[in-house]
């Protein structure tokens, strides 16, 4: 069975979305998994996996990285944004509801 190659970009994982570097991870995982590439293919394919496993690693990490520093925007808005005063100021006592 004859091993198509991949494009140079496509191979360092360059240029391509989250989602097509896992599909062709995908697409090497099953050509290993069939045997039926030579023994310098194999280690080809494995290497181009591993690239973009770490690849991917680093795009979810700096997912996570936008994520926390959008959940802490998120938090200090609510705890900065006014809330109509103390319960005090409102004439009342904290356990009470405000209606």
């Amino acid at each position: 069975m004859k091993r198509k190659e991949p494009a140079p970009s496509q191979t360092a994982g360059e240029s391509l979305t989250f989602e097509q570097m896992m599909e062709r991870l995908e697409e090497l995982v099953s050509e290993l998994e069939e045997g039926q590439l030579s023994l310098e293919d194999s280690i080809r394919s494995f290497e181009e996996g591993i690239r973009l496993v770490k690849k991917c690693t680093a795009v979810l990490g700096e997912a996570e990285k936008r994520i926390h520093r959008l959940t802490q925007e998120g938090v200090e808005t609510v705890e900065t944004e006014p809330t109509g005063g103390k319960a005090e100021e409102r004439g009342g006592r904290d356990d009470e509801l405000p209606f």
